[in-house]
């Protein structure tokens, strides 16, 4: 078991494009309004020499690292409730003896199956959970959201860092790619018994399930969240039907720009009082100027997206060529500046992270996740007893010790996704994770079958290392999001399965060498 101690130790883991940020920015620019929280941020901020910019950051590390740590929890409960508990009988003292529902094996050569592996269950609800959050643009919905189940209205819209520590920091530490794959490997190879054999089928079956049905479990989130947003937001749902009608006949549609422009531009089919709107005669012109450049295919398609995108969002000036090529197909940009000044562009928010709520103040922040980390360390020495439930119990605390380790790194690494100069559609920092975590994983099970039992510190140890650390460096929700938008860059959508057995193929070979190196060598 890679969860819970066995009986006989009774005594012992994105980048926003450039689009998704600019999106981000005018979002939050026409919500964030003069809110009572934002007097009072200051009082709670003891660090006023920090930037903005590191503000968030710090923010967003401590919120990442207490979600971590829930994830965490909620994915060894969970193993423990669907096999664990069987495998190991009284070792997990939340589940009576009834509970258990033993569903999933841990792999090991001894106990036949393991196809349904441990983490199996946590990998779905957080693939699902993940496809829950996507955003607009994620789902090809007209309209840019962040969460696209929720109001567009809402409050929760502007908490960017909690869509960030639900997304990479619970759904990417409630999920692994680390146990999935050391389970296969174990599988393979066995615990160094050479008299039992080995079920190398079973584990190539098990990639294959475990990859299948989170992806599965991603796409079924995803189409929840468009069901939710399409019965909550009638409008919207009525403009994502004129959306596909418009794109049959070949109109280019920039989810960019902001809502009105959005509609107006290409000529959705959206009940919507166009007249009552100041200056839309502006408008009008620059729509029949630029009506043929707005068709998929069209030369000219991407340098209107420039010039649009800087002056409906950004407010600032757009290239030379871009301006010679306005003249020479007589595009009226005088309409266009015109109609901006009469509907000037919202300011675009401040970075404080303070300015939205109080509770993302550096001082706030801190203070949360400083009375987690007490309450672990303070269940870490005070569960010390030598009973096997007090042992599953310690370990789990201790495991959820290095979470915050292990979500922080795959953060900081995510930063490498598109960096590879050959095969830029390559996510470099999410198969650098998975890789590494593998590794990692197999080596504390191949040190721990090596060794044998020898008490809580060092037993402890590989086994947070294994399900804290590499648990959450190492992650499938954010795995199969990046398959799914591979699978959509036609006609190159090929890259998907390639990314899959890179992915796949890497780990599972280093992870089998490593493991096969320190058991049999």
């Amino acid at each position: 078991s890679y969860h819970s101690l066995p009986e006989r130790a009774e005594g012992i883991i994105l980048a926003q494009t450039h689009s998704e940020t600019i999106l981000n920015e005018r979002f939050q620019a026409t919500m964030i309004a003069d809110e009572p929280c934002c007097a009072q941020a200051n009082l709670f901020d003891a660090f006023p020499v920090l930037t903005e910019a590191r503000r968030k950051t710090i923010v967003t590390a401590m919120y990442l690292s207490i979600a971590a740590i829930l994830g965490t929890f909620l994915r060894i409960a969970m193993a423990q409730l669907f096999g664990d508990a069987c495998a190991n009988p009284g070792t997990v003292g939340w589940l009576k003896a009834s509970s258990p529902l033993c569903v999933t094996k841990d792999g090991s050569s001894e106990r036949e199956g393991g196809i349904v592996f441990a983490d199996l269950p946590a990998n779905l609800l957080g693939s699902f959970l993940m496809g829950m959050m996507q955003g607009g643009m994620d789902l090809d919905l007209p309209v840019y959201v962040p969460v696209a189940w929720v109001l567009p209205s809402s409050f929760f819209q502007k908490w960017d860092i909690v869509h960030t520590a639900i997304k990479t920091g619970f759904c990417g530490s409630l999920t692994t790619f680390s146990s999935w794959n050391s389970e296969m490997v174990v599988m393979t190879f066995g615990t160094g018994d050479v008299s039992k054999t080995s079920q190398v089928v079973s584990a190539f079956f098990g990639y294959i399930v475990g990859m299948e049905t989170a992806l599965g479990s991603f796409v079924f989130g995803k189409t929840i969240a468009i069901f939710i947003h399409r019965w909550a937001s009638p409008k919207d749902a009525e403009e994502m039907d004129s959306y596909v009608v418009k794109s049959e006949q070949g109109v280019y549609i920039n989810h960019v720009i902001p809502e009105f422009e959005r509609r107006y531009l290409p000529e959705l089919n959206v009940q919507h009082e166009y007249h009552t709107v100041t200056g839309v005669e502006y408008l009008d012109r620059w729509r029949d100027s630029t009506r043929e450049a707005r068709r998929v295919g069209n030369e000219h398609l991407s340098t209107l997206c420039e010039i649009e995108n800087a002056m409906l969002i950004k407010g600032e000036p757009f290239s030379k060529q871009a301006e010679q090529v306005a003249v020479d197909q007589d595009w009226d940009l005088g309409a266009l500046a015109e109609w901006i000044k009469c509907n000037p562009r919202p300011v675009p928010p401040s970075e404080d992270p303070s300015k939205v709520s109080v509770f993302f103040s550096v001082t706030v922040s801190s203070l949360i996740f400083g009375t987690v980390l007490f309450a672990l360390l303070f269940g870490l020495f005070y569960v010390n007893g030598e009973h096997a439930y007090q042992v599953t119990y310690r370990t789990m605390i201790y495991s959820a010790c290095f979470s915050p380790f292990g979500v922080l790194l795959r953060w900081q690494l995510s930063a490498l996704n598109g960096k590879l100069r050959n095969i830029p559609w390559v996510p470099a920092g999410t198969l650098l994770c998975n890789v590494a975590g593998s590794i990692i994983s197999i080596m504390t099970i191949a040190f721990e079958l090596k060794i044998g039992p020898t008490g809580f510190w060092l037993d402890g140890t590989l086994r947070a290392l294994r399900v804290g650390f590499s648990g959450c460096l190492t992650t499938v929700s954010t795995f199969v999001t990046e398959v799914s938008n591979l699978m959509k860059s036609k006609p190159r959508h090929y890259r998907a399965y390639l990314y899959i057995l890179m992915s796949l193929g890497t780990s599972g070979l280093l992870a089998s060498a490593v493991y096969a190196l320190i058991v049999y060598g």
